[in-house]
């Protein structure tokens, strides 16, 4: 498929004048300094103590803390509260800065090229490497033997390594099927069945954990025993009940893996860490020196804190280009269960209650206040949250990756609270969140009044892209009046069901959903049945919506989906929901179908449907359909195979066939399949079939692979011809197709073999027969319409350009594709 965004100008900004800081903070600085230019601050904490006695003097003109290139591991989190804060006339600043000079002009978004590298960070580095068995390398941890420290992730030289786990993440499919579960009636006992010879009584049981995938949410939990002969693993609790949400409980057929045992580090990138002997083991990736690299492993939960209160906010507090990196979260001791969006239930006294999984940046009652320009990333728990109390904050200009749970979250605890209202998160880059949790989501607004989601690029995630709402049923609450607007939402939905790109829930007067483009979002092979995932899923209570201009393709699931509401409910103004979509094609351009929404239907002639004919299509497969049922037909016309006059040009996994009714109903339908699989993937395959009254007979590459005797006269039909899906909507064809042909005649295998042999356009004027033609080079209203949608959504331009250049300059390690289950 094509590239959909490209970079269309370059960014050139203004000159900026020099702004002296009020302090400054190095990596070779001496907290007993004064924290000027020539002589600053080692840690941003004393720099912080500084800021705090001038706002306690008294503040009559902004303060800027500038904090020089380098890497600040902090020990404990940087708590600020009304007394580290600016107030509503003047600012606290800090911000990545050079030696020299900072160019930036406060309070505006220009920028001098890549800004410095910044690094605050909640990790401690593993080092003493060394050569191992095989090619694994050990380091001694002295702090997990003692118990005082248990990391649950490890970076390497930027990168997070994959935990030891069976299925590997890049097995198909990445996740075991559980033959049975079984929780006790008090809740003490929770077993899990699994096929014979598929668990063990590893060494250290105690560390390893079951990772379960449910409809929309997981489960962690750890290991107890082991019954090797029965194949049941029993969990450690205390259990919940989940008397809610069956769709997300362990149960036969559905998938989990298993993590954390040294007998499951198999492969480059994994690592295993032993609780009781405090060694980490890693199988270096190819190229990685173990004697030189940068491995890391998260010690804080938090970095920073910004706590007011509701008679006390904090104020005009600005955190600009900083990097915040490396935070756990440990796992509950009765593990997790999750509800949704990184929400989970926990065993209490009185029963169980509802918790959320830690955000590195933590906002309470904060107002006027910003994270921009920066990067949130290498992260256990969730990125920032915007909680109670927080009012016209900003979020702009992130990079905010390689999460274990929620990207960005905003949200009051409950309807009875004040919404945090006029929040903005813009122009922020969300992608690889949920890598511990794949039930996360990239930007979650919960109870919220005001806040605008706009120009971000949300991408690469398990679940769902954007979530606005909190109340499964239409009655009124204080969420009302967000605004999600020109967002770019793609590859959403790698792992888990039940959500979108946008997902939406409950009475939501005044919030507008316009402008955004969303599009291929997935299915996994952990799912053979489940719930569909789809461009917008507009879930229970969903109401008041204005929703326009939106364009969806490339949907697993239909474009948009209610589950409890109505569409009536909301205002629909200039969608375009499952476009034709232009891709490279085997000459020019080929229609792109998802699968799930998109096809072409050009209008019905009399001549289009002759007794005796030949239909072509070139098709390119990434992956075989999947399914129940796994035709798929290519071009067709009236409607289905037990239908009178239906024919169809068909594949069935690498299969080609073909179908003709000639007499009406399943006794008169007949076909021909080829065998074996001549159509294989990611290549382009010539696919034909042809009638001539007698013998059906299909082509692949210019060679006849299957036939059947008939006999029998057709008779024209009044439907048109459908390209990319059945004809009656039954199912959709997930490829990209090109130089589609329809002649009343029958080739010869001569003529089609030189087809196949030299592809070219037809002469629409000569050539013999041709009755159809499509060649999918100019798609229309579709394809503009895309591309002007396209140059609206996303980040706008300026960012584009910053993170690029950063890029190049090589100072960014991008997070790889969110892992598998």
């Amino acid at each position: 498929m094509i590239a959909l965004i490209l970079w269309l100008s370059s960014y050139t900004p203004a000159a900026e004048p020099a702004v002296r800081p009020a302090f400054c903070v190095a990596v070779n600085g001496n907290d007993q300094n004064p924290g000027t230019e020539k002589k600053p601050f080692a840690t941003v904490g004393r720099a912080k103590e500084a800021v705090r006695q001038s706002v306690a003097a008294g503040l009559n003109q902004d303060i800027v803390v500038v904090i020089r290139t380098g890497r600040y591991e902090l020990r404990e989190p940087l708590v600020f509260g009304p007394e580290d804060s600016g107030t509503a006339e003047h600012s606290v600043t800090y911000v990545a800065g050079d030696a020299q000079d900072t160019r930036f002009v406060w309070g505006g978004r220009d920028f001098a090229g890549p800004l410095p590298v910044v690094v605050i960070s909640g990790g401690r580095r593993v080092t003493g490497w060394r050569k191992g068995e095989d090619s694994r390398w050990t380091a001694q941890v002295p702090e997990v033997k003692e118990g005082q420290w248990y990391p649950r992730q490890l970076f390497v030289d930027g990168r997070r390594a994959i935990r030891a786990r069976t299925p590997n993440a890049d097995a198909d499919p990445p996740g075991l099927r559980l033959v049975g579960a079984e929780l006790s009636g008090d809740s003490k006992v929770y077993r899990l069945v699994f096929a014979p010879g598929q668990v063990r009584v590893w060494r250290n049981l105690s560390d390893v954990e079951v990772n379960f995938c449910g409809e929309w949410e997981t489960m962690r939990k750890r290991v107890e025993s082991v019954d090797e002969a029965e194949g049941v693993v029993t969990l450690i609790g205390p259990h919940v009940p989940m008397t809610n949400h069956p769709w997300n409980r362990p149960a036969p057929g559905k998938a989990c893996a298993l993590e954390n045992a040294l007998e499951f580090l198999d492969q480059p990138g994994e690592w295993y860490l032993d609780g009781q002997t405090g060694v980490l083991t890693y199988w270096p990736l190819e190229g990685q020196d173990m004697t030189k690299v940068e491995a890391i492993a998260p010690a804080l939960t938090g970095l920073v804190e910004v706590k007011g209160t509701a008679e006390r906010p904090v104020r005009n507090l600005h955190f600009r280009g900083l990097r915040f990196e490396h935070v756990d979260w440990p796992l509950p001791a009765g593990g997790y269960q999750g509800t949704q969006a990184c929400h989970f239930t926990h065993a209490t006294a009185d029963g169980f209650a509802w918790g959320v999984i830690d955000a590195a940046l933590h906002y309470e009652f904060a107002e006027s206040c910003s994270v921009t320009d920066g990067d949130i990333a290498h992260l256990g728990g969730c990125g920032i949250f915007l909680d109670n109390g927080c009012h016209s904050n900003t979020i702009e200009g992130n990079r905010i990756f390689d999460i274990g749970g929620n990207g960005v979250e905003v949200s009051a605890p409950d309807n009875q609270t004040p919404a945090p209202r006029g929040n903005r998160i813009a122009n922020n880059d969300v992608h690889a969140c949920g890598m511990d949790y794949q039930g996360s989501v990239g930007i979650w607004d919960g109870m919220t009044e005001g806040t605008v989601i706009a120009h971000n690029l949300v991408h690469d995630l398990p679940y769902t892209g954007v979530s606005v709402g909190w109340q499964w049923n239409p009655e009124p609450t204080n969420c009302k009046g967000n605004l999600i607007e020109y967002n770019h939402i793609h590859d959403c939905m790698k792992t888990l069901s039940d959500g979108g790109g946008i997902y939406t829930l409950g009475f939501q007067p005044g919030t507008v959903i316009r402008g955004n483009v969303i599009h291929d979002i997935r299915r996994s092979s952990i799912f053979s049945v489940g719930a569909p995932n789809n461009g917008m899923f507009v879930d229970e209570g969903s109401k008041g919506f204005l929703i326009e201009g939106n364009v969806i393709y490339a949907t697993s699931g239909a474009p948009v989906r209610h589950n409890q509401n109505q569409p009536d409910w909301h205002t629909w103004k200039d969608n375009r929901f499952g476009i034709a979509v232009p891709a490279p094609g085997r000459i020019g351009s080929g229609l792109y179908c998802d699968g799930a929404s998109t096809f072409y239907e050009p209008p019905d002639s009399a001549g289009i449907d002759p007794k005796q004919l030949t239909v072509e299509a070139w098709v390119k497969l990434s992956e075989y359909p999947s399914g129940p049922d796994t035709r798929r037909w290519i071009v067709n016309k009236n409607d289905d195979e037990w239908i009178e006059s239906h024919w169809g040009l068909v594949v069935d996994t690498g299969n080609v066939g073909a179908y003709l009714n000639i007499g009406g109903t399943q006794a008169n339908s007949f076909m021909a399949w080829s065998t074996p699989k001549p159509v294989t993937l990611n290549a382009w395959h010539a696919l034909a079939m042809t009638y001539d009254g007698s013998e059906l007979t299909v082509y692949c590459d210019g060679k006849p692979v299957a036939s059947t005797s008939i006999g029998k006269e057709r008779a024209p039909g009044s439907t048109p011809i459908a390209i990319g899906r059945r004809q009656d909507a039954y199912n959709y064809f997930g490829a990209i197709i090109d130089e589609v042909r329809v002649y009343d005649r029958v080739l010869s295998e001569d003529e089609i073999r030189a087809q196949f042999a030299k592809p070219s356009k037809p002469d629409l004027a000569t050539e013999k027969g041709l009755v159809g033609y499509w060649g999918f080079d100019d798609l229309g209203t579709d394809e503009q319409a895309l591309r002007e949608a396209m140059g609206k959504a996303g980040p706008e331009m300026k960012y584009r350009e910053r993170w690029k250049a950063e890029e190049d300059e090589g100072d960014l390690v991008r997070a790889s594709a969110a892992v598998e289950f």
